[in-house]
């Protein structure tokens, strides 16, 4: 990042020009774009049956970041707690 010394002293971030229409990466804007953007795109799921946006995926079609792993590996033991059997020792003593 380039800054620029201010008259007053201050220094000031000096803006690169971006091309009409495409977005900076490293914008203050860049996230809120590009959700807006995930939310126009909508995709069907055949495990869940519903619909959902690539802004807000359902559990089988999370990305690789780091948000969405944390959230497979609290599904991932929520199913675990769903399946846990309780072995009973049926047997008497003689």
């Amino acid at each position: 990042m380039k800054w620029e010394k201010l008259p007053n002293g201050k220094w000031k971030p000096i803006k690169e020009g971006v091309p009409y229409g495409k977005v900076y990466p490293n914008g203050a804007e860049y996230s809120k774009r590009l959700r807006s953007k995930l939310k126009k795109i909508h995709k069907f799921c055949k495990q869940c049956n519903k619909t959902y946006d690539l802004a807000d995926p359902c559990v089988h079609h999370l990305t690789d970041s780091p948000e969405h792993r944390m959230l497979y590996k609290s599904y991932q033991q929520q199913l675990r707690k769903k399946n846990v059997t309780v072995d009973d020792n049926s047997q008497s003593k003689l």
